[in-house]
């Protein structure tokens, strides 16, 4: 592979008949944005090129302190152009894999997958690994394998876990990266007034919920840049208030039930719980929960069942402009939600372009400020941290929001 695989695999990523799912990253190229969204059909005005084998030109619109995390994501990656024309989308099957790493494929299903050295590298990475097993479950029913030493590291992502054994394992001193919140779709007819969304905000106990979280959770009470990342808002999320919102319900005019979509209803029972609660007691409003086993949502998003629910959002490189303008800017592919407000588009696009670094702060704090506690676009929830069960025979393991440690970076020293 050479560097007009780069070239090739990003303009693939960002390609508008299928674009990738985290496309809105590769925006920050001149042309990226135009291109995916279908305004522009010429690939070649795309800021991304090949200079020759071993040489990559990017154009950036905008300044992106973060632009190095963009090309060190898995996306970014090269992408082998004569593998894909050729065998479409078997490329990537475990038997004809085109490697340049230290490991490669040897089966991939739902869930499990399994890598293995590949032979052919002689490259760099310092680590000693021959294999690797990767199996999904919830952190609960892996503890008794991990405490057993039948599994080397246990990862645990987007959930509170609830065994009081794992709960000893786990401190609260890794940084709080990533944000659980509750979504409203803008577009249905109840969510469209933020009267309502204020009433919804305003009932929530954050002092309950943070009695309740378990160790690798803390209550939200700031914005949607979680504390780890600089950028933070502080103390902006809306504090608990029942007669205010009361009164911003009796404006919105909303009867009758609501329903709240989520997956893997087992952990986040108890803190949702405290949320209906509130809004049961403090405002009158009836809340379903529609639950959705096991750890994927149904197909397409959770607001196609339910006008309202739960979701995480993890930054994908450590900046806010991640987690605002892929999670709240109109022209977004991952704005699951459907917000769309002039005034924050504003806000990003011109923190965005900001060169100053304390003036570009500023304006992601505001661009926060107005769509938690000026619009409830989303109602912050909890902030989670990322944790691993990591026996002490892997070395080398680190993790922070997406990114952690590469498997051919880890050494493992087994005693007999």
């Amino acid at each position: 592979m050479t560097a007009h695989d780069v070239e090739f695999g990003i303009k693939r990523v960002l390609d508008p008949e299928s674009p990738g799912a985290s496309v809105a990253v590769y925006f920050v190229l001149e042309g990226g944005q135009d291109y995916a969204l279908g305004r522009s059909s010429d690939a070649g005005s795309v800021g991304v090129r090949a200079l020759d084998d071993r040489t990559v030109e990017f154009r950036l619109v905008a300044p992106a302190p973060y632009f190095m995390s963009v090309v060190n994501r898995p996306d970014a990656a090269p992408q082998p152009r004569h593998a894909i024309e050729h065998q479409g989308e078997a490329w990537s099957a475990a038997e004809q894999q085109v490697v340049s790493g230290p490991l490669r494929v040897a089966e991939h299903t739902p869930e499990r997958l399994v890598l293995v050295r590949h032979e052919g590298y002689h490259g760099l990475r310092r680590g000693n690994l021959a294999k690797v097993e990767c199996t999904r479950s919830a952190v609960d029913d892996a503890y008794p394998a991990f405490s057993r030493g039948e599994l080397d590291l246990a990862r645990v992502v987007y959930t509170p876990h609830t065994a009081d054994h794992v709960h000893s394992q786990v401190g609260g001193d890794e940084p709080l990266t990533w944000l659980a919140y509750i979504g409203f779709d803008h577009t249905h007819a109840q969510f469209r007034d933020v009267e309502l969304r204020r009433a919804l905000a305003l009932a929530i106990d954050r002092s309950a919920l943070a009695k309740a979280a378990p160790a690798n959770l803390a209550a939200a009470t700031g914005g949607i840049v979680p504390p780890a990342l600089y950028g933070h808002s502080p103390d902006i999320a809306p504090k608990l208030d029942r007669d205010r919102a009361r009164e911003h319900l009796g404006r919105s005019g909303a009867g009758g039930a609501l329903t709240l979509a989520l997956t893997a209803q087992d952990v986040w029972s108890e803190l949702l719980e405290i949320v209906v609660r509130g809004w049961r007691n403090g405002l009158g409003i009836d809340v379903r929960l529609d639950l959705w086993p096991g750890h994927d949502p149904p197909a397409g998003s959770l607001l196609d069942h339910a006008p309202m629910a739960l979701f995480g959002w993890m930054p994908g490189y450590p900046d806010p402009e991640y987690m605002l303008r892929l999670l709240l800017h109109s022209e977004a592919r991952t704005n699951a939600v459907h917000f769309a407000d002039e005034r924050f588009d504003e806000l990003v696009e011109s923190a965005r372009q900001e060169r100053n670094d304390r003036a570009r702060l500023e304006r992601y704090h505001d661009a926060d400020r107005y769509a938690v506690a000026d619009r409830v676009a989303v109602i912050p929830l909890v902030y989670g941290r990322s944790t691993a069960l990591v026996q002490p025979h892997v070395h080398g393991w680190w993790e922070f929001g997406k990114s952690s440690a590469n498997f051919a970076d880890l050494v493992v020293e087994r005693t007999a």
